[in-house]
């Protein structure tokens, strides 16, 4: 399990996962439907504690890291 958090406005959210490649799907729907704009996150974490197969676990540390990258741009 994949656990993608991020703040907006001092809010928090959490998008859970079972696979690594479905975060970014889950994440773009979230924020399409909530009409929030990646310039709006303040800050990303990811939780991989509970997460045991490895290619799972660098999928989400890509994405967060692409996701760091496109926050950068903003």
């Amino acid at each position: 399990m994949l656990t993608l958090s991020f703040k907006v406005k001092n809010k928090k959210y959490a998008i859970t996962s079972q696979k690594g490649e479905d975060l970014v799907i889950l994440l773009d729907k979230f924020l399409k439907k909530n009409k929030i704009r990646i310039s709006q996150i303040e800050s990303f974490s990811l939780d991989i504690s509970q997460e045991k197969s490895i290619t799972s676990i660098r999928i989400a540390q890509a994405i967060l890291k692409a996701l760091n990258i496109v926050k950068e741009c903003y």
